[in-house]
């Protein structure tokens, strides 16, 4: 409680006449005090003079004795005489000044000692009388006078001792209590002037602040004055007779109150008797608006305020009118708008947005999404307000997925932007775009693209596979009129496989679902190698390749998209350059990147194509484009991959005089590669985003001889094998962060890991008293992507069936009967019996009437998908090996049917063994994998 500074001055007036009462009771005080020490003082010297007097009276008793006993002199009885009468008034004297001490026992041995001294001399003096002088001195010599007398003087001077201390110690007293007091007039003095001091600063701030407020209220009436003068409204008194005056006018206010005006307020009074503030609206006859507010006072009357309001009603009316507009322009447009503020609420919303609960908006505007029936479904339209209110100047969102209140699943595109008031509080406008028929028609778009990929590779394989067994002389000796032809056909199928690529390629980078698998790299042994492959390309068009020498540099890239990349680039140099020219590569290290430079010395692009250069489809001479080949394409997707790779490409080129082509990429530090292994035990690589199970089944592994490297994600599986060496590597197709297929696509796609033996697992999570680590294995010898070279079949199938004694049995899963016929043909001269199935179904039932050594199959089936049969193949005893073959491009997210088949390889191989056994499968793949080159090392038998 804080008290007032009236409470303040009163308590520090009555704390000074407080001290000044205990300093006066404190001087009273040490008045008795010192009147004591006096009245003590005086006694004890008062003592002190008796016991000197006695002592003094006893000595001249005792001289007067001994004059006497020797001169017999009556005149030496006279001190005697006089001494013993002074003897007994001072004993009186002292018997009473010490009758208030205890010292009776000590008085008591003096009165003893004096009798016996007195008794002495008074002995003395009669035997002087009676014997003699000899006599009497002999005898005064031998009667003790001098110990009588010794005692007394001890006894008096110990009394004498008693009061000389009693003297200090009163003096010490009165000392300390004239300090003490001393100290406590000059403490108390000292408060006292204090709290003058403070009464006299109080009352010159209570003074000055009497004449503030006395300021302050001249200048409060002062302005009081002024704001009524200024205020624009209309002030009145109405008093209880009804009787209106004038307190103020307003602006606009008349020199008389209007008499409609008066009427209506003591009407409303009148009315409503008990209201102390009555507000309602008045217009007078000039259609004017006005808002009247009547306040009653104590006394009976009432004061009005009177203000005209006609602007503000007016505003309010075209605020309206814009409200309504705003209203329908929103609920016109399709798109999902709304707005809240920071603490949730949708403070305006158009129709598309409130029909997600199926509400109008105003059933929907001031509440929180969580408290509408259905909000929850909407919860992802509703993510990052908080940072948007804070410091993000934008959100987007290209795709998410939202249910309404009916269940239905929506995909919007999402734009939030801040919007700051002019009172300066923070709303999100939020517009969702509707994409769900733009992603089903993308959804349609990606599964013809996969269908037509799919219905063209597989025919063309069929006519590549067939052309190619001709020009290789493999259907015997080809007459000499039609090796022309079949060579054209074989080479124009080679232009529709760079085609289809090219498309799909082409897709892929535009839907943004191009999977790249960067490695820190050098770059000039790529660059040699793309020329090196290119080489009998360039000599079809009598064009010479040269790579300068130069310096190497290390970059983070894709090898084989970079050798795409360069591929398009040297065909197209060397298609625009004339026979017998060059075309120049340099590799080149800047400050912060490396580039590479494709230069030919043709014709050069003309002038009105460049901006067209890295388009799709775009060509500057259609006339020649049987001549040279080519779609259009190759350019536009360089461009997208080199982006995509981080860095970015460009030419320079002169009529007549050629182009160049530049490509940078941003530098790389190289990682230190290590082996994360060091025993010489042979090595597998366990790639399982369950690093439970991962665990176990490298601690079963180990059991079996093997070392073990475990990879959680297909990334750091690539890093493994980039900075390891790997001897096989066992793949949960169900991968955390990409599609298990295409990490085994890309991996089979790149030399060094082709022959890798891969071990595809079904891993299914713990549950109670079961292990982690449950399920089969499938041995993926090689992915043959369609259309592909015939050779290629035929040396992953020997490889299978390398140091078998028997024909093995060999089942392809196939729904062309063309490419199974073509298979056929290349594996006719081949130790097998050869098995073909057109579908799951058929698959399922050569696959139930015998056991095969090896399985070819291809995804795509008429009746599902072709990865469901691995499941089978992963429980055969002994374990079957499979080769995909199939035109599916995997990849995360590659299409709609890789999604689907995404969801097939979840539940891909069930549980068909405890953990142990799962060990004992991988291990007997692994001893009787097909003999293959290992670029990584060999594996042991």
């Amino acid at each position: 409680m804080r008290l007032s500074g009236t409470t303040l001055h009163n308590l520090g007036f009555a704390a000074a006449l407080g001290l000044l009462v205990l300093l006066a009771w404190q001087g009273k005080r040490s008045q008795e005090v010192l009147l004591d020490a006096n009245a003590a003082v005086t006694e004890s010297l008062e003592v002190i003079n008796l016991a000197q007097g006695m002592f003094s009276v006893l000595q001249d008793i005792e001289s007067g004795s001994r004059g006497y006993v020797l001169t017999a002199d009556a005149a030496y009885l006279a001190p005697y005489d006089s001494g013993r009468a002074e003897l007994v008034r001072l004993r009186g004297e002292l018997g009473r000044t010490l009758a208030r001490r205890d010292r009776a026992a000590w008085l008591a041995a003096l009165d003893a000692g004096i009798a016996r001294r007195v008794e002495i001399a008074s002995a003395n003096i009669e035997r002087r009388d009676r014997l003699g002088l000899q006599r009497a001195a002999d005898v005064m010599a031998q009667a003790g006078g001098k110990e009588a007398m010794d005692a007394l003087r001890a006894q008096l001077a110990e009394l004498e001792t008693d009061e000389r201390a009693r003297l200090a110690a009163e003096s010490a007293r009165v000392d300390s209590v004239l300090e003490r007091g001393r100290f406590e007039v000059v403490a108390g003095s000292g408060v006292i002037a204090l709290l003058m001091l403070w009464f006299l600063l109080a009352m010159n701030r209570a003074l000055h602040r009497q004449a503030r407020l006395a300021d302050a209220a001249r200048a409060g009436e002062a302005r009081q004055s002024a704001l009524l003068r200024a205020v624009p409204d209309d002030l009145y008194e109405v008093h209880a007779d009804g009787r209106v005056d004038v307190l103020s006018r307003g602006a606009a206010a008349r020199s008389d109150p209007d008499a409609g005006l008066c009427a209506a307020l003591t009407q409303r009074i009148a009315r409503q008797p008990d209201h102390t503030l009555l507000t309602f609206d008045w217009s007078d006859a000039q259609g004017r608006d006005f808002e009247v507010r009547i306040a009653r006072a104590d006394d009976g009357d009432s004061l009005a305020m009177v203000r005209d309001v006609s602007e503000a009603v007016q505003a309010r009316r075209r605020l309206r009118d814009q409200q309504a507009f705003l209203r329908s322009v929103v609920d016109a447009d399709e798109n999902l708008i709304f707005v809240r503020d920071a603490g949730g609420r949708v403070l305006l919303c158009n129709e598309a947005f409130s029909a997600l609960f199926d509400l109008r908006p105003g059933q929907v505007e001031g509440q929180r999404a969580e408290d509408i029936a259905g909000g929850d479904g909407i919860a992802p339209l509703l993510e990052g307000d908080t940072a948007l209110l804070r410091e993000l100047p934008e959100l987007r969102r290209n795709q998410l997925a939202v249910t309404d209140v009916r269940g239905r699943e929506r995909w919007l595109q999402l734009l939030k932007r801040p919007l700051t008031l002019s009172d300066g509080q923070r709303l999100v406008l939020a517009v969702a775009v509707d994409v769900s028929a733009r992603r089903q028609v993308e959804r349609m778009k990606s599964e013809f693209i996969s269908t037509v990929s799919h219905e063209l590779r597989t025919p063309l394989t069929a006519i590549r596979g067939g052309l190619s067994i001709l020009t290789g002389d493999h259907a015997g000796e080809i007459p000499e009129p039609l090796r022309p032809l079949i060579a054209i056909a074989y080479k124009n199928s080679e232009r529709l496989v760079r085609l289809i690529n090219d498309i799909l390629d082409a897709e892929k980078l535009e839907s943004g679902r191009l999977v790249m698998h960067l490695q820190v790299m050098a770059l000039r042994p790529l660059v040699a190698q793309a020329i090196e492959q290119i080489a009998g390309y360039a000599r079809e068009f009598d064009v010479r390749l040269a790579f300068a020498p130069g310096d190497d540099a290390d970059v983070e890239i894709d090898s084989d998209r970079f050798a795409q990349i360069m591929a398009n680039l040297l065909s197209n140099a060397i298609k625009h350059s004339p026979p017998g020219e060059r075309v120049d590569v340099v590799l080149a290290v800047r400050e912060a990147h490396a580039e590479v430079t494709v230069a030919d010395y043709g014709a050069g692009i003309p002038q009105a194509f460049r901006s067209r250069v890295f388009e799709r489809f775009a060509q500057a001479d259609s006339s020649d484009v049987r001549t040279r080949g080519g779609t259009g394409l190759g350019l536009a997707i360089t461009r997208s991959l080199v982006e995509q790779l981080g860095g970015e490409i460009g030419f320079l080129t002169e009529t007549d005089q050629g182009t160049r082509f530049f490509v940078r990429l941003p530098l790389a530090t190289r990682r230190a590669t290590t082996t994360t292994v060091s025993d010489e035990r042979a090595r597998v690589l366990i790639v399982d985003s369950d690093t439970t199970a991962a665990a176990q089944l490298a601690a079963l592994l180990d059991a079996d001889g093997y070392a073990s490297v475990v990879a959680d994600s297909a990334a750091q599986a690539r890093r493994v094998l980039a900075g390891t060496t790997v001897h096989a590597l066992t793949l949960n197709l169900a991968l955390a962060d990409e599609d298990g297929l295409g990490f085994l696509h890309a991996l089979r796609s790149q030399p060094a890991h082709r022959h890798l033996p891969v071990l595809a697992l079904g891993v299914e999570p713990a549950s109670t008293g079961r292990d982690a680590v449950i399920g089969g294995a499938v041995g993926l010898v090689d992915w043959l992507p369609k259309p592909l070279e015939t050779g290629r079949v035929v040396e992953a199938v020997r490889a299978c069936l390398h140091g078998r004694t028997g024909p093995a049995r060999v089942l392809h899963v196939e729904d062309d009967p063309d490419l199974r016929t073509l298979v056929g043909t290349l594996l006719a001269g081949e130790p097998l019996q050869l098995h073909g199935a057109g579908s799951l179904a058929e698959a399922r039932g050569e696959l139930a009437q015998r056991h095969h050594d090896l399985v070819i199959l291809d995804l795509m089936l008429p009746d599902g998908d072709g990865s469901e049969l691995l499941a089978e193949l992963a429980a055969a005893s002994p374990p079957t090996l499979a080769i995909i073959f199939s035109a599916l491009d995997t990849g995360s997210g590659s299409s709609a049917i890789a999604h689907d088949s995404n969801v097939v390889l979840r539940r891909l191989v069930k549980s068909r063994h405890s953990g142990a056994t799962l060990a004992t499968v991988i291990a007997d793949y692994l001893r009787n994998w097909p003999t293959r080159p290992f670029p990584q090392g060999d594996l042991p038998r």
